[in-house]
């Protein structure tokens, strides 16, 4: 059942969508905005995101106006920018707030800009047994969406295109990338300590079974931070098939990269979102994440998810995240499970005999 979104006295409504987080969470509200441009074609549909996650929604057909927050975190009374946006989001007038964020910050910030309607989840309670592209619906009053239509959408330019073309030039085919990096080191400098990292060793296992099984060609993705450790991977493999492009591509760069390979491999992260999104094959290795909620959806590529249940997963956004000192979670996770569903989805890598 769909509850219609009625305008306030304008010839066409105006609604604001804010969802300020990371890369994955920013994709998985494009439903979203589909389904309600689908509802109300008239509707201007502007969108309060981070700053990081920006460029994923830049030449998005749905979105009219895009207000990128980047200090996100920084207090209201330090933040100019904040300021700054309360004033431009007041002049737009807005007849409904969409809020997909449980922080109060933003209800305060809505609220600075006099928003006279906001749907969020304090009136439609967030349901951890279902996916948060759902939840997100919801939150909108759209409900009884066919699994099939909750694909999520990332729109590419030329340039991005271009980008990936001279990123991946003389690799050899087929390509397969494997994302080896998971958000800001903060204390856990090493990224097998990052509650999502896998340890570089197991990369080193998975990455010489690709070489060895198959005539592949391997570009390494991840941050400016990862560049160090893609670097080491690439060096420890002869042959010049390892390839790096860590810390050297933008947002949308990337997702080209992605959208060109044969299939990605990728810890818990944003990219594995943009494979689903894109239609690239993808195996992902789930640790301490919420599976039912958080996981990359596609109706139309093939997607493995390799996780162990150990008790304590999981435990993001619990207590036990803050107390973790060792992600078993991933540990468990071993290079051979990873090759096996990595051939299930592309045989070329079968083992040479």
């Amino acid at each position: 059942m769909t509850r219609e979104i009625q305008p306030a006295g304008r010839g066409s409504s105006r609604i604001l969508v804010v969802r300020v987080g990371a890369l994955g969470d920013t994709l998985m509200v494009t439903p979203l905005l589909r389904h309600l441009r689908a509802r109300q074609p008239e509707t201007e549909l502007d969108f309060l995101c981070s700053g990081l996650a920006a460029p994923l929604l830049e030449l998005n057909p749905h979105v009219s106006k895009l207000f990128p927050l980047r200090g996100r975190n920084v207090p209201w009374f330090l933040s100019l920018e904040k300021r700054r946006l309360v004033d431009r989001l007041r002049a737009r007038d807005y007849d409904l707030a969409i809020l997909l964020e449980s922080a109060p910050r933003y209800g305060l910030l809505l609220e600075r800009a006099r928003l006279r309607r906001i749907r969020s989840f304090a009136e439609t309670a967030f349901d951890p047994a279902l996916h948060a592209i759902v939840n997100n619906l919801r939150v909108a009053g759209i409900d009884g969406v066919e699994p099939d239509d909750l694909d999520m959408d990332l729109s590419l330019g030329p340039d991005d295109e271009r980008a990936a073309v001279r990123l991946l030039e003389g690799l050899a085919s087929p390509r397969i990338g494997v994302h080896i990096g998971w958000g800001p080191q903060g204390r856990k400098k090493n990224q097998a300590r990052r509650l999502r990292g896998w340890s570089l060793a197991n990369f080193v296992q998975l990455i010489r079974r690709i070489l060895i099984y198959s005539e592949a060609g391997v570009v390494l993705t991840g941050s400016a931070e990862d560049a160090r450790d893609a670097e080491i991977l690439c060096r420890t493999m002869a042959g010049g098939r390892v390839r790096s492009i860590a810390g050297k591509t933008k947002v949308r760069e990337l997702a080209s990269v992605i959208k060109s390979l044969d299939l990605l491999i990728s810890v818990d992260s944003g990219p594995c979102h943009m494979a689903a999104a894109l239609g690239t094959p993808l195996v992902v290795l789930w640790g301490p994440g919420r599976l039912e909620q958080t996981r990359p959806v596609s109706s139309f590529t093939p997607i493995r998810v390799l996780r162990h249940a150990v008790p304590c997963a999981p435990c993001q956004s619990t207590p036990l995240q803050k107390t973790c000192r060792r992600n078993l979670c991933m540990e468990r996770i071993t290079p051979e499970e990873v090759i096996a569903a990595a051939q299930s989805l592309l045989p070329s890598l079968a083992r040479k005999t």
